[in-house]
């Protein structure tokens, strides 16, 4: 009595020779196009969404330095608003910022925020105006607020405070 066990075609009843080779399955046309569209959609929702969300930061020296590299590219740029530089235009304002002692100059598509003024850390959005220029065209500016509002008029805030607080009336229904 043979007590071996048994591996491969043969074990199922059957001989070597008489397994049959088994039909591999197909994607069908239709179904692999609407995976490939599928796909190309979502990969390109994905790309989209990273480029807008890694909108690149520097300041006015770095911004200088990599403009050959940053080309017309979308970034934000920091710097220090230059005195004496600001002039209001039809649709904006132009001035110069600069950091570390680069200025760039900036034309401003825009209301400039309340908080806009000389000697005043912004931060833009945009783009160079052209390849290797240091004329910088944004659409949005965002003034840093300063701490001295604060020490100057705590008596106002305070008040604010205060005043400002609406009491909570509860309404029943039926009374």
């Amino acid at each position: 009595m043979e007590l071996t066990p048994r591996t491969g075609p043969e074990s199922e009843g059957g001989d070597a020779a008489s397994a049959a080779p088994r039909k591999k399955r197909r994607m069908s046309l239709p179904a692999l196009a609407v995976l490939v569209a599928v796909i190309a959609v979502g990969s390109f929702v994905v790309v989209q969404a990273l480029g807008s969300a890694t909108t690149f930061y520097r300041n006015a020296d770095e911004a200088v330095a990599q403009r050959e590299s940053l080309g017309v590219k979308r970034f934000r740029l920091q710097g220090t608003v230059v005195p004496g530089t600001i002039v209001q235009t039809g649709d904006g304002v132009t001035f110069e910022i600069a950091y570390n002692g680069v200025p760039i100059t900036i034309q401003h598509v825009g209301d400039p925020p309340e908080m806009f003024k000389e000697n005043q850390a912004v931060l833009l959005e945009g783009h160079f105006v052209a390849e290797g220029s240091t004329t910088y065209d944004s659409d949005l500016m965002i003034v840093k607020h300063s701490e001295v509002y604060k020490a100057e008029e705590s008596d106002r805030l305070n008040q604010a405070e205060m005043n400002g607080n609406v009491p909570v009336t509860t309404v029943r229904n039926g009374s």
